[in-house]
């Protein structure tokens, strides 16, 4: 089975399996409910157990390449590329099975952003639905059961709707239907009818609990602002994550300013160097990725290039204070200084000896004098 894909919803799990264990799964279903709940997980493990594919037993296999099955269709908004009249899902293939991986909980924002949509308007459109007539028309690959996945249904547009309303009233033999939505009050009252609705409701603060990092501070806070939604909860990490890397490097930084000429702020900086090697050591990577964006970002804006600046401050610090130096005398050995520490953390290397030496360098290079 591939439930563990899944955070939560036991009951709905089970409700599933007695569906698929008495032979009595609908031609089509309705998954309502927020993204971020898990529907389309759900909706993914259900179909892969309806066509009978087997679990693998060693490590878990990233949803995206476990999804990739002949059998199993997707269809979704998309926007066209670029001249082409008509874009299909499919061809947006490499950057689905990516959300798969890493967002399959994420919602149309989070979708579209990975597509960059632009100004446009990410739609299922008619087209879409004709061409997934004729696929559905063909035999099985496994000669069995064929599954096709509607994830955002509410973006359907009305021809698209009655196109696919034709499909669920004949539906072609062994073919399944999962719709999903968020909003069902904009589905056709007729596509409604058609389809067996299932409601997925907020994920347990108890089973959201269990994806916080220890070193995230208030748990408790975190999980009630995340009021059951999975994305959510990413989201809200993420941005506590970006606090702590930034009041950290801040806090380095002006110490390092302060050394200049001071010996004693040395011992200030082995104190610093302290507290993030007592940090795990995915904290530590992340804090370096986070300190090569960062000093990159400042560089750029030296040369009026906010546009691609992607720092947000979550503190008071601003950053174009800091820009001026940060300049073409150091940046090169800043970044290397980064990713070099950043390397030998991902070799279990020491970490005291690492960030001891990262604040010592740190403090030079950004006290270097700009040509």
């Amino acid at each position: 089975m591939f439930w563990s894909y899944v955070i939560g919803q036991e009951l709905l799990k089970k409700q599933l399996d007695y569906l698929l264990s008495s032979n009595q799964v609908p031609h089509a279903l309705l998954f309502t409910g927020n993204f971020g709940y898990g529907s389309l997980p759900l909706a993914i493990a259900f179909s892969l157990n309806i066509l009978k594919i087997k679990a693998s037993e060693e490590q878990q296999v990233p949803l995206g390449k476990i999804s990739q099955h002949p059998d199993l269709h997707f269809v979704y908004p998309v926007v066209k590329k670029g001249t082409e009249k008509v874009t299909y899902s499919h061809d947006y293939a490499v950057e689905w099975t990516s959300f798969l991986n890493e967002s399959a909980f994420g919602d149309f924002a989070r979708w579209f952003e990975s597509i960059q949509v632009g100004n446009k308007q990410g739609m299922i459109g008619v087209a879409e639905i004709e061409n997934l007539h004729q696929k559905m028309y063909l035999k099985a690959f496994g000669g069995k059961q064929k599954v096709c996945i509607l994830w955002g249904v509410d973006k359907m547009n009305v021809q698209a709707s009655n196109a696919f309303l034709k499909l669920l009233e004949e539906p072609p033999q062994d073919t399944y239907f999962i719709l999903i939505a968020e909003e069902s009050e904009v589905l056709l009252p007729t596509l409604l009818s058609r389809c067996q609705n299932i409601s997925l409701g907020p994920i347990k603060a108890e089973t959201l609990k269990n994806f916080i990092p220890p070193e995230s501070g208030n748990s408790k806070q975190i999980v009630s602002l995340a009021d059951g939604d999975y994305n959510r909860l990413q989201l809200l990490l993420q941005e506590n994550q970006n606090t702590q890397h930034e009041l950290l490097l801040v806090s380095a930084l002006r110490k390092a300013f302060k050394a200049r000429g001071n010996k004693a702020i040395v011992q200030d900086l082995m104190e610093w160097s302290g507290e993030i090697a007592a940090l795990g050591r995915e904290e530590q990577k992340a804090f370096l990725s986070f300190g090569i964006q960062f000093f990159r970002d400042a560089f750029l804006l030296n040369y009026k290039m906010e546009n691609i600046v992607h720092f947000q401050a979550n503190t008071d610090f601003d950053l174009k204070k800091l820009a001026p130096f940060v300049n073409n005398t150091n940046i090169l050995d800043l970044i290397a200084l980064f990713e070099n520490t950043h390397y030998h953390i991902l070799r279990n290397g020491n970490a005291k000896m690492l960030f001891s030496n990262l604040a010592l360098k740190l403090t030079r290079l950004i006290n270097q004098s700009k040509s």
